[in-house]
């Protein structure tokens, strides 16, 4: 009986004990709540009310929407509506939000070097995933870039590139032809269809070699590329820890690429190396050439054995996912829109005019097609959201900026947003911004184009390091399946586009199905291309993209 007294009295204790440390427990974080909850409005500045522990990104973390829909949400919150910077919290860790354009030039170009780094990190055990050009972290981003960039001028992708991006963009005809019915329609899952044709052509471009997809209808280099984005809760969960808590990466040994798949690039690699043996480094002035050439030169990293792997990982991803999701959610806007696809079909025959291919000049000379890739770009941007970590150049010192809500401070470590998305969707800047309009960037309208309201590349040193050729990727493949099909709606095709909420790039939920006619001959129609501006245009849209401060895309980095 006593022995039974003791035991209830010691469970009692012990549910006592543990109630009390979670009343202390809770009080601590309602405590500390409230400390956070008042950070911005000590400063004076607009935010958005943070959930205890999960600050602003509640919705994100229960998997409601997608990385994008996200940060696009916080863009239109109301408590920012009239601000041109606001407060929000991510988790437990309060950040700025970037609403207006010059401000987002003045923090990303004007100071870059109070902001020089991306806020993401890898851990420092995962060699491959910090060597990587989008994760490492100044001054070595800076020696990796200088290097890499010499692979991305115009003069190369002219070239050296576009020969082998033609190459591709045959095999993407001669797949077509092979895969519509006799009946000259068939219904095509048009993001499979981008994914093969951006995969070969990455492939081909950076490495040197022909992965087949097209011609076979799957490749080794699709299989990877298609386990490495199988979403799964685990990768979403790691993305997130990468993305909003990298202080953690090194204690949790988070890995940016599984080990699977940096066991494949290593083997491709490898046999790549092998292959080319006996080759004069100018033969072979792709991605990996370069890469290889690193091998025999004073650079830093030149005998470090991740960071061609690194290099190769993630170029091989950004070089197809980005653009064939672009690609596909483009072509779904032109089957909705006939009027806009039969204009630009229009001027695609009028080029090709029974060629089988367009020169590279021909190709850029092409000035609605632009106008289509660049409204595609506009509203379904890769890259839904970008930031920086506040680095002062002087230690122990906030960077400071002023708005019209008095100063803002900005301690170093302190992460900073930008909503792409939320700024290619603000009406402020594009008048019925959910609709597909490619008069947006026409000659006539580019010069009213707000700079730094188009960032679908990023800006600053930091922006996207193959810009050119990501533009030129979608303009070919854009080019040759339209130049044979016309595409439209069928059955199957979804009323309404639904984001993929745990994908980190904006793309679709579900298979995106449309009917592909085959086009046989030419339009009788009148020529509606209008070649003689497409030059000044070209230089005009490149002006913007970059900033009216820098039109040559060369940074003092």
């Amino acid at each position: 009986m006593i022995a039974c007294f003791h035991i209830m009295l010691s469970i009692q204790l012990f549910i006592t004990l543990v109630l009390c440390v979670l009343l202390l427990v809770s009080t601590l974080i309602f405590i500390h709540h409230l400390c956070l909850s008042k950070y911005w409005q000590s400063r004076n500045l607009p935010f958005i009310h943070p959930l205890p522990l999960l600050g602003n990104l509640k919705d994100l973390l229960f998997l409601k929407i997608s990385f994008g829909e996200q940060f696009l949400a916080l863009y239109r919150h109301r408590a920012l509506s009239r601000a041109a910077v606001g407060g929000i919290y991510i988790l437990n860790k309060p950040a700025l939000l970037l609403r207006e354009p010059e401000l987002i030039q003045l923090l990303f170009i004007k100071n870059f070097h109070s902001f020089a780094n991306r806020y993401e990190a890898a851990s420092r055990n995962d060699r491959s995933g910090s060597l990587a050009l989008a994760l490492a972290k100044y001054p070595a981003w800076r020696a990796s870039r200088l290097q890499l960039c010499k692979v991305f001028t115009s003069g190369q992708l002219r070239e050296r590139r576009y020969p082998l991006m033609l190459q591709i963009a045959e095999d993407l005809e001669n797949h077509l032809l092979k895969i519509i019915s006799p009946a000259n329609e068939g219904i095509i899952e048009v993001k499979e269809l981008c994914s093969l044709f951006t995969t070969d052509l990455t492939s081909l471009v950076h490495f040197g070699v022909h992965a087949g997809g097209l011609k076979k209808g799957h490749s080794e280099v699709r299989k990877q590329t298609q386990k490495l984005l199988k979403v799964s809760f685990y990768k979403t969960l790691t993305f997130m820890v990468i993305f909003f808590l990298p202080h953690l990466t090194d204690i949790l040994r988070i890995r940016v690429f599984p080990q699977s798949y940096m066991k494949f690039i290593k083997e491709f690699v490898t046999a790549i190396r092998k292959q080319r043996r006996g080759f004069q480094t100018s033969e072979k002035q792709d991605l990996l050439g370069n890469l290889l050439g690193l091998e025999r030169s004073s650079y830093p990293f030149a005998n470090h054995s991740d960071f061609i792997t690194a290099q190769a990982a993630i170029f091989l991803l950004a070089g197809f996912e980005t653009s064939s999701s672009v690609l596909a959610l483009t072509l779904y806007e032109l089957a909705k829109q006939p009027e806009i696809q039969q204009r630009l079909r229009q001027e695609i025959n009028d080029a090709f005019n029974e060629k089988p291919s367009l020169s590279f000049d021909q190709l850029q000379q092409l000035s609605y097609l632009q106008q289509v890739v660049c409204e595609g770009l506009r509203m379904y941007p890769s890259a839904a959201f970008i930031n920086r970590e506040c680095t002062p150049l002087q230690r122990n010192k906030d960077f400071n900026f002023t708005t019209k809500h008095g100063q803002v401070y900005i301690p170093k470590g302190m992460p900073v947003y930008v909503s792409i998305l939320g700024l290619h969707r603000d009406e402020k800047y594009w008048p019925q911004p959910d609709f597909f309009n490619p008069e947006r960037f026409s000659s006539k309208n580019i010069c009213s184009v707000v700079p730094s309201s188009y960032l679908p590349f990023g800006l600053g040193p930091h922006g996207c390091i193959g810009s050119r050729l990501g533009l030129l990727q979608l303009k070919l493949g854009l080019a040759h399946i339209l130049k044979i099909c016309r595409v439209e709606e069928c059955s199957k095709t979804m009323t309404q586009l639904k984001f993929d909420e745990k994908s980190f790039i904006i793309d679709q939920d579900a298979s995106l199905n449309l009917l592909m006619n085959r086009s046989i001959g030419r339009s009788n129609s009148s020529s509606t291309a209008n070649l003689k501006p497409a030059a000044r245009f070209d230089r005009e849209f490149r002006q913007f993209l970059l900033g009216k401060e820098n039109t040559t895309g060369e940074y003092p980095i």
